[in-house]
């Protein structure tokens, strides 16, 4: 677990910032699509950062560039503001996906957890 304070988001982690990349129109033209290892951003925590990959193939739609003047909302808003990015996988990439998550018990369960 980390203690430090999240201080920066840095979408610049390809040949162009993800960014940059807007997807407009019922076919999101300019999407660009990544693959489950690619990675979206660079979470920073004071001197250490955490590369955040998509873990699903799929579009990029959108990334949230309030994070890059607001970083601390991906740890006190994860769930609305301080979400990272907008994926649109494929259906048969999404249920491959889906069927490799753990539950609940399961995560507790792996880490050691007690669910009290």
């Amino acid at each position: 677990m980390i203690d430090t304070e999240i201080t920066g988001v840095d979408y610049n982690v390809g040949k162009t910032s993800r960014a940059e990349i807007k997807a407009v129109g019922k076919r999101k033209k300019n999407a660009q699509v990544l693959e489950g290892n690619s990675v979206l951003c660079k979470v920073l925590a004071g001197e250490i950062f955490f590369l955040i990959r998509c873990c699903v193939r799929g579009t990029l739609l959108e990334v949230n560039n309030r994070l890059i003047k607001e970083p601390h909302l991906i740890a006190q808003r994860p769930d609305t503001e301080g979400y990272i990015a907008i994926m649109m996988p494929r259906p048969e990439d999404w249920k491959k996906a889906q069927a490799s998550l753990l539950t609940k018990e399961q995560y507790r369960e792996r880490r050691g957890i007690s669910s009290t």
